[in-house]
């Protein structure tokens, strides 16, 4: 009953929206591939021979979940060279991002709607000997599909948010069918393991193996680049530099009072700006141009080093945050500080920045937990506390290199999560 509603409500969703579909068609030809993709038929890169050959399928949604599934490849590679993969994403922007960091892939395309004919179609062609889920995304026809046709589903580095689980709950009998297709369930940690049992899933089929995003590579910067990349931005390596990354609407204002709060004090501080998503650019510039702060957008820098006395210089680039980090005195992670959940706080631990974010971490809620504990960040709560910290960083250089490598160590004392897991996945691979 429930199943035939949500296809009924899939359906008429697909066709009230064929308008909007068809128009970007008709204006945009690089949407035409996309949209065959999401339809089932046009996983020409994906099947063919990759299909003859039966390639693992991995399914990362976005940014997070690719990073997070770079371990995985790398060490299905390194067991099993011969093995194709096909990585599919959500997004776009993690699609972008699966194709600049995902080497020794196959293929990389986007996921089919969870629509019965689009997944029966897209199944076929890719022909898979086994699907690997990243983190918690179920889309019932999908797996149900994958079910029916015995062909091993794995969820690892599975992760239950606490707003996920109030939505699941509510529709516990519903999910039982996908939740039984999944033959193995990795989770992060003993409470998201306790969350999937409850949602429905086979508690004989649920192991805990860790986060791997604690094992993803670190981004590689070498004392030429950042000296290069400070030059570029016009900045001396003795200059704060303050670096709120994947913010999001509110975010940005915020940061803005900090700066002019800490600004008589540190006059020379610069705050870097990168909003989550780039179209949200040209709103963060008329924030900007209202509070009568000067700003240079990144790509304007771009080997000219003329910052012309911009107080904050706006991330409109892609891909290039996480080196940004290696620059910084002080980080804000976005996304917390609004109910998001966090984004990753694991980039600026890998080059021992002390990272600072808000109460709303639920995506990274072990990791943010374990920082606090080991005392490597500070979680805050409003731009009084954010003033306060971001004063003591700036004063006391000791104790920045102690909460960076507080941060290095939790780093360390955490991988492994990808040997447990891939243990796991080649029992059925």
């Amino acid at each position: 009953m429930i199943s035939s509603l949500y296809n009924t409500l899939l359906t008429l969703g697909i066709v009230l929206s064929s308008p909007y579909f068809a128009l970007k068609i008709l204006t945009a030809s690089h949407y035409r591939k996309g949209l065959s993709q999401r339809l089932g038929i046009c996983y020409k890169d994906a099947g063919g021979k990759a299909g003859n050959e039966k390639p693992l399928w991995i399914h990362a949604a976005s940014v997070g979940e690719v990073l997070g599934s770079l371990p995985i490849i790398n060490g299905v590679n390194q067991a099993k060279p011969h093995l194709p993969i096909l990585l599919s994403t959500m997004t776009a922007t993690g699609n972008d991002m699966a194709k600049s960091r995902a080497s020794g892939v196959k293929a990389i395309t986007l996921f089919p709607l969870d629509h019965p004919w689009a997944v029966r179609k897209a199944i076929s062609l890719v022909n898979p000997r086994a699907f690997l889920l990243a983190e918690t995304e179920i889309w019932p026809n999908f797996l149900m599909e994958m079910g029916k046709r015995k062909i091993p589903v794995l969820l690892f580095n599975g992760r239950i948010s606490t707003h996920s689980f109030q939505w699941y709950k509510r529709f516990r009998s519903f999910l039982e069918m996908p939740l039984a297709a999944i033959s193995a369930f990795c989770m992060q940690s003993s409470l998201d393991a306790q969350r999937i049992i409850q949602m429905g899933a086979d508690p004989e089929r649920v192991t805990i193996t860790g986060n791997i995003k604690f094992d993803q590579p670190p981004p590689k910067v070498t004392k030429e680049e950042r000296e290069a990349l400070l030059q570029t931005l016009g900045l001396h390596s003795s200059q704060p530099i303050l670096i709120a990354g994947s913010t999001h609407k509110g975010e940005e204002e915020f940061m803005v009072r900090v700066l002019q709060r800490l600004s008589p004090e540190s006059p020379d501080l610069v705050l870097i700006l990168a909003p989550r998503h780039l179209e949200r650019v040209r709103e963060v510039e008329i924030l900007l141009k209202k509070e009568k702060i000067p700003w240079k957008r990144k790509s304007q820098l771009q080997g000219t080093g003329q910052r012309e006395g911009a107080r904050v210089i706006l991330l409109d680039t892609f891909g290039e945050l996480a080196k940004l980090y290696s620059i910084g005195t002080i980080i804000f992670v976005g996304g917390s500080l609004v109910r998001v959940g966090g984004h990753n706080i694991l980039e600026p631990l890998f080059f021992k920045k002390p990272v600072l974010f808000g109460p709303f971490m639920d995506h990274f809620r072990e990791i943010s937990n374990e920082v606090l504990r080991k005392g490597a960040g500070f979680r805050i709560a409003d731009s009084e506390e954010m003033v306060l910290r971001a004063k003591t960083l700036l004063e006391n250089l000791s104790l920045r290199s102690d909460m960076g490598n507080r941060g290095a160590e939790i780093i360390r004392d955490n991988r492994g999560a990808t040997g447990k897991t891939l243990e796991t996945i080649f029992r059925f691979v």
